[in-house]
């Protein structure tokens, strides 16, 4: 990067930083002079929200990815690892290929958008037994899971058939419903295919925290789409938590035991790293205010940030929408 440009360095490459990105890349091509570099793990865009489609076989893969590269044209991208971040110095650490050749860059700006990691709330067990749906790798192995449970169930010599077609998916909110509604029509379709099997004996049950499902869309809507789910014969433990896990048992808050070899964790994710040497700065987006977390020479946004509705009285890890607005 040129010395004499202002430098501007992104990392994270979720909806948040890839936003900031394209502002970025537009700017560039209306004329402004400075350097802006884009790092990330991955060489694609993801569009997580339709990953549970992807586990349920109604989309293939290719429709929710996008080429970083061929939506960054004036914008310098870095394929690579965070390894450090020395905020006194203002340069980043970072490290690429197969040999982990390291690079350090400076930057005058830093905007941070590293998204967050799966919250396992310090349960025994459960990071070990649990499907996460964070990436494209956790919807392959959790779509061939599925199928692979009809195969085995099918099998009238194979392992007793409840487990196998016990499903728990934890959280009530947006993830975990749009997860156990795609599951549930999955598994409802496939096991008509399976001579042995009967769709009266699948349970897919969902494990939501609050009295209703949805909370961010409020209590008239999430009613809603709760009393849709159980026409679907989907399953809801409401007011409750997951409290223990074992190989073959879910332990609920509730007292109730769930004999199964399928969880699928999607509840609220933690923000990573935690940046204590920044400072919250509100910012106002429509009917939400976004916390915006300001470090010497930067900002964070996306899942470092956080969002307050106006409607629904807490707080909310930012959805892709948000994450947006903040970038």
């Amino acid at each position: 990067m040129s010395n004499n440009k202002p430098r501007v360095l992104i990392l994270g490459g979720g909806f948040s930083g890839m936003y900031a990105a394209l502002e970025f890349e537009r700017a560039l091509g209306g004329g402004t002079d400075v350097d802006v570099t884009f790092v990330n793990r991955d060489n694609f865009f993801l569009f997580t929200p339709m990953l549970h489609e992807v586990a349920a076989s109604d989309l293939d893969i290719t429709n929710i990815v996008s080429p970083i590269r061929k939506l960054l044209r004036r914008v310098t991208f870095f394929h690579g690892e965070i390894e450090a971040i020395v905020l006194v110095h203002q340069r980043v650490g970072l490290s690429h290929g197969h040999e982990q050749r390291c690079h350090s860059l400076p930057y005058d700006h830093l905007v941070l958008a590293l998204g967050s990691t799966t919250n396992f709330f310090g349960i025994p067990g459960l990071a070990d037994r649990a499907f996460t749906m964070k990436s494209l790798s956790d919807e392959i192995v959790l779509r061939n899971h599925l199928i692979a449970n009809l195969k085995e169930a099918d099998y009238e010599c194979g392992a007793p058939r409840a487990p196998l077609l016990n499903f728990v998916v934890a959280s009530g909110g947006f993830a975990g419903v749009e997860t156990i509604a795609a599951m549930n029509d999955f598994l409802r379709e496939a096991i008509r295919f399976f001579p042995h099997l009967r769709e009266d004996r699948l349970r897919v049950i969902l494990v939501s925290a609050g009295p209703v499902i949805l909370p961010e869309l409020g209590e008239k809507l999430g009613t809603y789409a709760q009393r849709k789910l159980a026409e679907q014969q989907g399953k809801i433990h409401s007011n409750c938590k997951v409290t223990a896990v074992t190989d073959r048992d879910v332990t609920l808050s509730d007292g109730t035991t769930v004999t199964r070899n399928t969880l699928v964790w999607t509840t609220e994710s933690a923000r990573t790293p935690s940046w204590t040497p920044c400072r919250v700065q509100k910012r106002r987006a429509g009917s939400s205010s976004t916390s915006i977390w300001k470090c010497p020479g930067g900002l964070a946004s996306g899942p470092l940030a956080t969002v307050r509705s106006c409607r629904v009285a807490r707080l909310w890890n930012p959805t892709p929408d948000r994450a947006t607005c903040a970038a």
